[in-house]
């Protein structure tokens, strides 16, 4: 073999090695009586994202006569100083006779909840498959999230030059933190371009996107499509281009800052960065820009350990219950009096003894019937909650899909069953709480939390600890729903003249025409024309206060920005609709705050 021979053998080891790691393979296996069959799992992103789903590509390749199906079992455990989310689905594949089958798969992932303050404030995840069929098979994939550093992927031809060095720098930002896993923190997970999922709910557990000008140029319509959806709800990307002159518009997205380097785009941010014909990027720079926050809509992982355990306005609506012992001590109370001396002396008497054996189970059953029945006078059926979603509708460009962001609290009393269903294909993630005697998760809690998630054609089956008895629990819920209502201009020469096609009333709107100017209006009939009215930005800033009110930190930050835009509206509403999960709980509190551009006039 000649040095040039061994040289093409050592370029294609390393491209497949490469491509190895981009798309992590759990395993490949033969099947059949000549085992020329096979069947390959292997997972897109060579990291788990911090809460949502994680895609899964299956393949068959069945040559057999005979079709075959295989069961995927999935665990997905997240885990702190103590206490462990385990989250639960399973899916059925079929390989069709003598065909390949390729089915891409949303597995559920835990959410990254819990504080692990002893290995560098860090969270571990990892997700075990195992797989039953003619042939069975399972894997482990592990990850971990860190309060300093969001969850990032990079696109192969940024991975491969740059990994080594964005690592380094990790590190000394970190200090080496690593996990009891073994696993040290990396920048970021990778991917190849030419299979990248096209449903927005494979990206929602992830803080950034960061990939190259052409990898961006060569992805699918359906891929590009996701990611963009994926932007609106929060997401954040950064474009490396080489093309001096790329533009928002070559790169094929819609902005309003058609110049700048970072532009708006829904509730999410993008950056466009120039880079090398290298692709070398500036490690320590790119670093720093990205641990400030900078060009980043959000951090899931850092809002989930520090947003809602403490001070967070939705809580607070809830308001506090007080666990009324006294009763229950005097039960008790009267129980040991009643059983005691009145059985002794009054139900067995001397020379009646032997009716202990009858009259002891009746009180003691008395009792018990009788603390049921407290229970259920203290705490009632079912539950009651408080929710608010932050809503970014369509901006005109074709896109007819409202972004709904929904955070929940609820306190229940007795629940018969804990399984509910929801119809829109949404990603919902359990929120710890603060401290208390009816919080069952918070970011240092003992507790273990069992869920379980199912995806079918009628969008999601869920039950588990997503709602326990006697409970106080809360949730964020993301969804991509479609729809047609609109802000819209009645009168280009009369920016206050505006028409509402919502099918709900809105009880406050402000407005920041092109040129800055605030308008107002109150009770806005749904599908009805309405004329506003001048207003200040101390009112605009009053206003937004009371919205503030009922949100996290980042969502605040992520209003505040949406806001400034010139053309834009802010509305807040206590009748739209809203995402329902569990049917016996009653929603005392409603609020939608929409947020969205005034659309031209037809």
């Amino acid at each position: 073999m000649n040095l040039l021979q061994l040289f093409f053998l050592l370029a294609l080891s390393l491209l497949g090695s490469s491509l190895t790691f981009a798309q992590e393979m759990f395993f490949r296996h033969s099947f059949g009586p000549s085992s020329n069959s096979t069947v390959e799992v292997t997972a897109l992103f060579s990291k788990l994202p911090s809460s949502g789903y994680t895609p899964i590509r299956v393949t068959i390749s069945n040559r057999t006569a005979a079709p075959v199906v295989f069961s995927l079992n999935f665990d997905c455990t997240a885990d702190g100083n103590s206490g462990v989310q385990k989250l639960e689905s399973s899916f059925s594949i079929k390989g069709d006779a003598e065909k390949v089958t390729t089915t891409d798969l949303l597995v559920p992932v835990a959410a990254a909840v819990k504080d692990h303050s002893y290995g560098g404030a860090m969270c571990n995840q990892m997700l075990e498959l195992d797989m039953v069929g003619i042939v069975n098979g399972s894997y482990s994939q592990r990850s971990n999230n860190q309060l300093n550093l969001p969850n990032i992927l990079l696109s192969e031809p940024l991975f491969t030059p740059n990994a080594s060095r964005l690592d380094a720098e990790v590190k000394k930002i970190t200090g080496g933190a690593s996990s009891y896993y073994g696993s040290t923190s990396n920048f970021g997970g990778m991917f190849s371009a030419s299979k990248m999922p096209e449903d927005w709910r494979a990206y929602s557990g992830y803080d950034c996107l960061i990939i190259s000008e052409v990898d961006w140029t060569e992805l699918s319509p359906g891929a590009r499509t996701a990611i963009l959806q994926w932007l609106r709800l929060g997401g954040s990307m950064r474009i490396f281009t080489r093309t001096p002159s790329a533009t928002w518009a070559s790169l094929g997205i819609e902005s309003n800052e058609p110049q700048a380097a970072s532009s708006n785009f829904g509730k999410g941010l993008i950056v466009s960065t120039p880079i090398n014909a290298e692709l070398r990027i500036e490690e320590s720079q790119l670093l720093a820009q990205i641990t400030s926050g900078s060009g980043l809509a959000g951090h899931q992982y850092k809002s989930f350990v520090q947003d809602y355990a403490a001070g967070w306005g939705l809580q607070q609506q809830l308001g506090g219950k007080t666990f009324h012992f006294v009763f229950f001590i005097l039960l008790l109370i009267a129980f040991g009096v009643i059983v005691g001396p009145i059985n002794l002396f009054v139900f067995a008497k001397s020379g009646m003894r032997h009716k202990l054996f009858i009259t002891t189970p009746i009180i003691a059953l008395a009792a018990s019937l009788a603390m049921i029945i407290l229970i259920f006078i203290q705490d009632g059926i079912g539950g009651k909650g408080v929710r608010v979603q932050l809503v970014e509708m369509p901006s005109g460009d074709g896109d007819n899909n409202a972004y709904i962001s929904q955070t929940q609290i609820s306190r229940t009393g007795v629940l018969f069953s804990n399984r509910f269903a929801m119809t829109e294909a949404c990603s919902i993630s359990p929120l710890p709480l603060s401290i208390s005697q009816w919080a069952r998760l918070n970011v240092s809690s003992s507790n273990d939390q069992a869920y379980e998630i199912n995806l079918d054609d009628k969008g999601i089956q869920v039950s588990g600890d997503w709602f326990q008895s006697r409970s106080e629990q809360a949730q964020l819920i993301q969804a991509v729903v479609p729809t047609r209502a609109r802000i819209e201009e009645t009168d280009p020469a009369n920016p206050a003249a505006l028409l509402s096609s919502f099918d709900h009333s809105i009880d406050s709107f402000f407005y920041r025409d092109v040129d800055g100017k605030i308008w107002k209006a109150d009770a806005i009939a749904p599908g009805k024309k309405f004329l506003c009215s001048e207003s200040t930005e101390v009112d605009h800033d009053k206003f937004l206060n009371t919205a503030w009110l009922l949100l996290c930190n980042q969502e605040k930050e992520c209003l505040q920005r949406l806001s400034k835009r010139p053309g834009s509206y802010v509305a807040i509403s206590s009748n739209a609709k809203m995402l329902d999960t569990h049917s016996r709980l009653k929603w005392t509190s409603n609020t939608s705050i929409i947020t969205g551009s005034v659309q031209p006039a037809p």
